[in-house]
C-alpha cells in the first residue's frame, strides 16, 4: 500500500483504508447536483491546511463562481489564494490547447501537489474522437504522475448510466468514486461507492452522505 493523504471529506479516509493514495489519478462522477465542486474543494482545502499546494482547473464555474461556492460552506478560499496556497484556473473547453501547453509549467512553477481538473466531460466536448479523448486523459494522467501529485477528475453521469460521460474516463484512472442521489434518506440523502482503488483494500458498497453547511460529510452506516 502506497503513502496516503488526507481527503478532507469525513467518513471518506476510513472507507479508503488510510486515505487517498499519494500520486493517484481519482474519477469522481455523479449526476448534477450531487456535490462535485463540493468534495473537490474540500479535498483542496484540506491540502492547503496540510501545507500541499493546489490547483482548481474548471472548464465550467469561473474563480468567481468558485469562491462564492466556498464561502457558502465557510470556506475562505481567497484566504488560501492570496497566500500561495490555492490556484484557480478558468478555461473555456475550447482553450484546452492552451490549458495542455501550461498544464505542466503550472505544476512546476507553483510547486502544486494536489489537482482538481473540472471537468473532464467539459474536455470530451472538445475533443470529440473517443480516440483523442482517451489520449488526453491518459497524458493528464501521466503529467500528474511525474510531477508527484494526486488528482480529482470529474465527470457527469447522464442518467446514471455508466461511471462517467463518455465510459472511458474511468478505465484511465487509479480510482473511481462515484457520488448518487438516493441514500439512508433525511439528512443523508445521497450515496457515494468506491467502485475500484487501485492498491487498496476499500470498503465495498454504498455509504451515505450528506451535504450540509459545512460540505459533505459521509456516513459509514450502509446505504
Amino acid at each position: 500500500m502506497g503513502l496516503r493523504i488526507k481527503s478532507g471529506i469525513p467518513g471518506l479516509d476510513k472507507i479508503a483504508n488510510g486515505g487517498l493514495e499519494l500520486g493517484s489519478v481519482i474519477l469522481l462522477s455523479g449526476g448534477p447536483g450531487t456535490g462535485k465542486t463540493t468534495f473537490s474543494l474540500q479535498f483542496l482545502i484540506q491540502g492547503a491546511l496540510d501545507g500541499e499546494n493546489g490547483l482548481y482547473v474548471s472548464f465550467e464555474e469561473t474563480a468567481e463562481d468558485l469562491i462564492r461556492d466556498a464561502s457558502a460552506y465557510g470556506w475562505d478560499l481567497e484566504k488560501h489564494i492570496k497566500s500561495g496556497k490555492i490556484k484557480l484556473l478558468h478555461f473555456s473547453p475550447f482553450e484546452y490547447d492552451k490549458f495542455k501547453q501550461e498544464f505542466s509549467l503550472l505544476l512546476k512553477r507553483n510547486k502544486i501537489k494536489r489537482i482538481v481538473i473540472d471537468s473532464i466531460s467539459g474536455i470530451g466536448f472538445y475533443l470529440k474522437d473517443i480516440y483523442e479523448l482517451r489520449k488526453n486523459i491518459y497524458e493528464l494522467g501521466k503529467t500528474v504522475k511525474n510531477n508527484g501529485c494526486t488528482a480529482i477528475m470529474t465527470s457527469e453521469i447522464i442518467a446514471e448510466k455508466g461511471y462517467s460521460r463518455f465510459q472511458v474516463e474511468e478505465f484511465l484512472s487509479d480510482s473511481v468514486i462515484v457520488l448518487h442521489y438516493g441514500g439512508l434518506g433525511g439528512d443523508f440523502d445521497r450515496s457515494l461507492q468506491v467502485v475500484k482503488m487501485r492498491r487498496t483494500k476499500h470498503k465495498q458498497g454504498l455509504f451515505a452522505y450528506k451535504i450540509s453547511n459545512k460540505g459533505i460529510s459521509i456516513s459509514l452506516r450502509q446505504a
